[in-house]
């Protein structure tokens, strides 16, 4: 690791925007985004409605899945990824669906360059911010976004339950298979030692998992492909301190996007609403 908390990548091991621009070939179908834009539909209807959203920041928006979700409900919304690759295939999936969302490429630490108080809503789902791999890239994001709002806006966080994950060390994630391939989403636990082992005064934490996505192609003879990179995981604990730290003010935590309760030890996601008042 960097001096300044930032891996260096090698052994096969890539950054967020090289793991993402090698998967965008095959993410609308990973993460079954045909079926996911009606099924989620009605999650954002309410949204909106409760909180009279006009416009939207999709930040770390992947494909578009959301961004096309939200606009499609009538609302103006702009989708941001590090990902050139995404960003290209959420434009052109906003053509077919006839979605007036708007889509850049824009690193979470640019956002204070170009937006300031302009939106009611800002989305950061999937997973996205365990991709920060320091507390100063995370804290920056988060100021970010709360500066990012209009006064009475809202924040909605939603990132897989790390609690349960790193507790168990659960390294499955997610298996999905479609007539043409098979995607398994898993991870390698990296224990970091610190201290001094040959003093026997030491901890060993998990700071870091690999995050691996197995891509096979069963039309190929099941030949297959491995892409790799590195999150750091949050706990809820964690999250909603950091989110607290850079202004919000009230926060609500569930365990999905339909507001269910969260549960430590059982939920799959770590979802937060945060104000800003």
């Amino acid at each position: 690791m960097t001096e300044n908390g930032k891996f260096e990548t090698s052994g096969g091991v890539k950054n967020a925007t090289e793991f993402y621009d090698e998967l965008s070939e095959d993410y609308v179908d990973m993460i079954n985004f045909l079926e996911r834009v009606e099924t989620e539909k009605k999650i954002f209807e309410k949204v909106i409605s409760d909180y009279n959203i006009k416009k939207c920041l999709d930040a770390g928006c992947g494909v578009g899945l959301h961004s096309i979700i939200v606009s499609k409900l009538g609302v103006d919304v702009v989708g941001i990824d590090i990902s050139q690759m995404m960003i290209e295939k959420a434009r052109e999936l906003a053509q077919t669906f006839n979605s007036s969302a708007k889509f850049e490429v824009l690193d979470f630490s640019q956002i204070k360059e170009r937006y300031k108080e302009e939106f009611d809503l800002v989305l950061c789902i999937g997973n996205t911010l365990p991709h920060l791999l320091n507390e100063k890239e995370l804290l920056l994001a988060l100021r970010n976004f709360y500066n990012a709002l209009k006064r009475n806006g809202i924040l909605i966080v939603q990132i897989l339950n790390y609690d349960r994950i790193v507790e168990n060390e659960e390294r499955i994630i997610n298996v999905r298979e479609t007539p043409a391939k098979i995607f398994v989403r898993f991870y390698d636990f990296e224990p970091t030692i610190i201290g001094s082992p040959s003093l026997k005064v030491f901890e060993i934490r998990k700071d870091f998992l690999k995050f691996n996505v197995l891509v096979i192609d069963k039309t190929k003879n099941y030949s297959h492909k491995l892409i790799t990179t590195r999150i750091k995981p949050i706990k809820s604990d964690e999250l909603c301190r950091k989110i607290q730290m850079v202004g919000f003010k009230k926060l609500d935590v569930f365990g999905n996007l339909e507001g269910g309760a969260f549960e430590p030890k059982s939920s799959k996601n770590i979802v937060v609403f945060a104000n800003k008042i």
